[in-house]
C-alpha cells in the first residue's frame, strides 16, 4: 500500500502547469498541490505562449514538472479551411506544445537531475473524424512529438507522455446536446457521458510522480472507451 501511495507523493517537487483552458488546467494544479507539489499555474493564450511562457519558466530555481495543455478546435470540410486558419489551429494546439516542451526541457537540463513533462492533447489525434482534419493533424502532431521527445530525452531523466482527452464536458464549442447529430457523437465512448475535470487529476499526479518512472513516450487515452469505438 505505502508503494502506490509513494507513486502520487510530489513532496518538494516544483510543478508549472500551463495551458489555454482553465477546466484541466485548475483541475491538474489542484491534483498536483494536493500531492504535495509547489504549483504555478498560468492561464496562457496560444498566442501569447512564445512571450510568457519563458517568464513563466524563468521565475522557478528549479523546474521538476511541466503540465501543458493547449487546445483550440476547428471544425470545417477539408477545402474550406483558410491557410490562415490552419496556421492558427497549428500554433494553438502544437506549436505552443513544442514552445513548452523546449523552454522546459532547457531548464532541466542544467538542473541535471530529470523531470517529468504531460502534455494534454486529443484523441482525435489517434482517431480522426470527418471535418477536423486540421485539428486531428495538429495534436497528430503532438502525439509523435511526444514519442520523439521520450527517444531525445530519456538519457537525461526526462519522461514524456501525454493524455488525450475524448469529449469532455466543459467542451461547449464542439457538441452541441440539443443536436440530434451532434449528441451522437456522446454515444462513442463506451462509458456514456463526457468526461470532467475530475477525471484528469489522478492520472497526471501518477505520471508525475515515482510510481511512473519507467513510463515514457506513451500517450494515455482518458476518454471513456471512445478511441474504441470510432
Amino acid at each position: 500500500m505505502s508503494g502506490n501511495v509513494e507513486g502520487f507523493d510530489l513532496a518538494g517537487q516544483r510543478a508549472l502547469v500551463v495551458g489555454n483552458v482553465a477546466e484541466p488546467i485548475d483541475a491538474i494544479a489542484d491534483a498536483c498541490a494536493a500531492a504535495g507539489a509547489m504549483v504555478t499555474r498560468q492561464l496562457v493564450s496560444p498566442s501569447q505562449s512564445n512571450r510568457v511562457l519563458p517568464g513563466a519558466i524563468a521565475v522557478h530555481d528549479s523546474l521538476d514538472i511541466l503540465i501543458s495543455g493547449f487546445d483550440s478546435f476547428l471544425a470545417r470540410p477539408v477545402c474550406e479551411i483558410a491557410p490562415e486558419q490552419l496556421s492558427s489551429v497549428m500554433l494553438a494546439n502544437f506549436a505552443s506544445q513544442f514552445t513548452a516542451c523546449q523552454m522546459a526541457i532547457a531548464t532541466m537540463r542544467k538542473q541535471h537531475h530529470g523531470g517529468r513533462i504531460v502534455l494534454l492533447t486529443s484523441a482525435l489525434g489517434e482517431r480522426g473524424v470527418a471535418n477536423t482534419s486540421a485539428y486531428a493533424a495538429a495534436h497528430g502532431a503532438v502525439h509523435n512529438l511526444v514519442r520523439a521527445l521520450a527517444c531525445e530525452v530519456a538519457a537525461e531523466h526526462i519522461t514524456v507522455n501525454a493524455i488525450a482527452l475524448g469529449w469532455m464536458d466543459w467542451m461547449h464549442d464542439r457538441i452541441d446536446p440539443s443536436d440530434d447529430r451532434a449528441a451522437r457523437a456522446l454515444r462513442f465512448p463506451i462509458i456514456k457521458r463526457p468526461g470532467s475535470a475530475a477525471d484528469i487529476g489522478a492520472l497526471a499526479v501518477w505520471l508525475c510522480g515515482g510510481g511512473a518512472g519507467y513510463v515514457t513516450g506513451q500517450v494515455f487515452p482518458l476518454d471513456g472507451g471512445l478511441t474504441q469505438h470510432l
